[in-house]
């Protein structure tokens, strides 16, 4: 019988491959026991790939489900890396902009080296930026939302009405028909604000976007300046965005 490292890499395969898998697939795929199945639902579970299902798991990235800031961070993609690089060739060096709270978007603060103002709500992005001294960054306060990480409050919204941002970079819950959405409320309004007080507006999203569903609407299709993704857009999707919205993604990742 092989070992659980082995048919936890195997299950990512099959799950790729057939989206969902239930408990009883996975017993008989591997010829293992029901508790056996069990714990290795359980261990591949960490991964951050797949969640919970009634008996059995699926792809994160095909449920509705909007997973939480820390559940996605554990969920490394390259294409995430890409959109994080596609990110950075976008900012220019002495700007001021707004950079959201988001996991593509931690990665481009990790990594942003250019002498520019950045205003976030993120605490995970104000200690990456913080890091590094060409940049001035103003977190915005609040109270601590610790399920997705960010800040709120009253205050910081009005405070921002007195900032232009020559560019913001905005993620998303969802990507949805009537707009784009999120799952907190308060998060919403920061980006109904940060949308109205900047000269260009970028989305940054993953195209599985389009199949999560959120309650919160934080920004019209025709905010959007330019859309920066993964993948080509289906006709339907293309049809969102207005006509002079650039649309980047990498060739290769399709």
């Amino acid at each position: 019988m092989m070992y659980q490292e082995e048919r936890i890499q195997q299950m990512q395969q099959l799950l790729e491959e057939k989206k969902r898998l239930s408990k009883k697939e996975i017993m008989e795929a591997f010829q293992i026991s029901s508790d056996t199945a069990r714990r290795d639902i359980l261990e591949f579970l960490k991964t951050g790939t797949a969640i919970r299902t009634h008996g059995g798991i699926m792809l994160a990235e095909d449920s509705p489900k909007i997973l939480s800031f820390g559940e996605r961070t554990g969920i490394h993609k390259p294409e995430k890396e890409k959109i994080a690089e596609r990110v950075l060739e976008e900012i220019p060096e002495n700007s001021t902009l707004f950079l959201d709270v988001s996991t593509t978007l931690l990665l481009a603060a990790q990594k942003l080296n250019k002498k520019c103002t950045v205003y976030t709500h993120s605490l995970d992005n104000a200690f990456a930026l913080g890091m590094n001294p060409k940049i001035k960054v103003h977190l915005l306060g609040g109270e601590f939302n610790p399920e997705d990480r960010f800040f709120f409050s009253v205050r910081s919204l009005e405070e921002m009405d007195a900032i232009k941002f020559d560019i913001c970079f905005i993620g998303a819950a969802s990507l949805e028909k009537e707009g784009i959405f999120f799952k907190e409320q308060n998060n919403a309004l920061i980006k109904q604000k940060v949308v109205k007080q900047s000269r260009q507006v970028v989305l940054v999203a993953e195209n599985q976007k389009f199949s999560k569903e959120a309650q919160y609407k934080g920004a019209n299709y025709q905010d959007i300046d330019c859309f920066i993704t993964d993948r080509a857009l289906a006709p339907k999707q293309q049809a969102y965005f207005e006509d002079q919205t650039e649309i980047i993604f990498e060739e290769e990742t399709i």
